[in-house]
């Protein structure tokens, strides 16, 4: 995504959705985005601010505390085929800022002189995030295939991703899908889904799932920011009932920062 309404734009939307973040409620999630395949170009950095809120969370959780989830994302080109990502997760309930880990995340994706009839990546990402719960921090891992293919305006992205605890060692199967139509050049609409069915070889029941369908909206207005935001509903009793999010993002060429300096 390359987007932004001009320089005070991203900042006037981050300042309605934190003013938003004192009515409504957050999600239990740190991000909330389907992958393409492309990485971040060679000498580029991308600085993304991902929000998560709920109004309303999972029926089936009576004392659901509805923080609101901030994540910093930071991930920069290594080579063309090659990025390495950084996360810092944030959560903030009732007034009270907390740290609640960080994740980094090395991506490979198929050469374009390939000629695959589709683009391929592949995210692993791996670090700790704490349980809010009992109040101590988990080891976890993620494992990211990407597949992605724009047919005329039509694009469409699928995540099979399968996510873990090195401390319980559980496994569960999450799988990502996007489809988007680009309406002009600088604008596309599209529908999300996010799920988690528990292990990959033994589903857990459906009410314990997690079901999650988001309408979004992409803004491509040029080549150094970009905006993200969507509106989920949840099919399940485990699900978020209704979710908002919000990407904000911007883009460094470190090539051209060096000329211009």
């Amino acid at each position: 995504m390359n987007i932004s309404y001009g320089q005070k734009t991203p900042t006037f939307l981050l300042a309605i959705f934190i003013i938003l973040s004192n009515t409504l409620f957050a999600q239990e999630t740190y991000e909330v985005q389907v992958y393409s395949s492309p990485t971040t170009a060679k000498n580029t950095t991308i600085f993304e601010l991902h929000s998560n809120i709920s109004p309303s969370g999972p029926k089936n959780e009576t004392d659901f505390t509805h923080p609101l989830h901030e994540t910093l994302e930071i991930t920069t080109g290594i080579s063309d085929n090659f990025e390495l990502g950084f996360y810092l997760f944030n959560r903030i309930n009732n007034g009270t800022f907390n740290f609640s880990g960080s994740h980094i995340r090395p991506r490979i994706t198929v050469p374009s002189s390939w000629k695959w009839f589709m683009g391929t990546s592949l995210s692993i990402e791996g670090g700790y995030v704490k349980d809010n719960i009992n109040n101590k921090y988990d080891a976890d891992y993620e494992i990211r295939p990407i597949f992605d293919k724009t047919i005329g305006k039509n694009y469409l992205s699928i995540n099979p991703t399968v996510d873990g605890s090195f401390t319980t060692k559980e496994i569960s199967f999450s799988p990502n899908v996007k489809y988007s139509y680009m309406v002009n050049t600088k604008y596309s609409l599209g529908i999300e889904y996010y799920g988690s069915t528990g292990n990959p070889f033994n589903w857990e029941k459906y009410d314990l799932q997690t079901h999650q369908f988001y309408l979004v909206t992409d803004l491509y207005l040029d080549t150094k920011h970009e905006i993200e935001f969507g509106i989920g509903r949840g099919t399940t009793l485990s699900s978020d009932v209704w979710n908002i999010k919000l990407i904000l993002g911007q883009r460094v060429n470190w090539t051209n920062h060096k000329t211009k300096t």
